[in-house]
């Protein structure tokens, strides 16, 4: 009996092992909501305004409150093994714009060239009762195109929403991945190829001493990019990146 209860503590113990192993899986896994959860709750602007936000796992968002409450993902469209760029929101033109390539979108989320495809992500999304909050779910689909000859990717100071990091939330790339952080995050520095595999440095490309892999981009379409980025931990190296143009002053 002594030798059977054994066996039955040992089991025990490996099983509530194992579901504490689940639990910090989800915890720590890309997404703060195991899968078919909720991701985040987010104020709602004022009618006519955009806002830039974050999800609970820090996935940049924009909540729209313009002909209806919509969350948009701000990751912009690009082709399988391209770098993605992040879009921002033109306040006099009422338009998303992806600086990377000049593509321009609604407040929809809708593309303005039909050539794009598609358009932006859009998250499924409901209001509370007073509609001063939106809790976004873990569903999306992408916009659909449309032709709008006469819109303008000028934008003009001031008229611009983006997202932009604290002073003390930026990450060096190698750093990231030694520490492992869970979700979103912001890292700087230059992309770069080295022997094959897309590395994000420490500071300037030239001088690249230490680094973190990049996976997801493909080494033949990278063009070197310096400055900001979002992206993800996992497994020592850095997934889903995506880099966040300076606005600066652009006109």
């Amino acid at each position: 009996m002594r030798s059977f209860g054994g066996r039955v503590l040992i089991g025990l113990g490996i099983l509530a092992a194992a579901v504490m192993t689940i639990g910090y899986a989800f915890i720590f896994s890309d997404i703060a909501d195991p899968p078919g959860g909720d991701r985040g709750v987010l104020d709602v602007p004022p009618e006519g305004e955009v806002r830039a936000a974050r999800l609970d796992d820090g996935s940049p968002v924009y909540v729209v409150n313009l002909d209806g409450v919509r969350v948009i993902d701000a990751r912009g469209r690009h082709a399988p093994g391209e770098l993605a760029s992040m879009v921002a929101w033109c306040s006099r033109t009422q338009t998303f714009v992806d600086l990377g390539d000049r593509t321009l979108y609604a407040a929809s989320g809708t593309a303005m060239d039909s050539l794009m495809g598609s358009g932006l992500s859009v998250m499924a999304s409901r209001l509370d009762e007073g509609g001063q909050r939106v809790t976004v779910g873990a569903e999306s689909g992408y916009a659909g195109t449309t032709s709008r000859p006469d819109a303008s990717a000028r934008c003009g100071p001031g008229s611009w929403i983006v997202h932009q990091p604290e002073a003390d939330e930026i990450f060096d790339p190698s750093v990231a991945v030694d520490q492992e952080p869970p979700g979103w995050i912001w890292v700087e520095g230059s992309l770069v190829v080295v022997d094959g595999t897309v590395r994000l440095c420490d500071g300037s490309a030239s001088a690249c001493e230490t680094s973190a892999e990049v996976r997801g981009i493909d080494p033949a379409s990278l063009k070197d990019q310096s400055g900001q980025f979002i992206g993800r931990v996992r497994d020592g190296a850095i997934e889903g990146l995506m880099f966040v143009p300076d606005i600066g002053d652009p006109s």
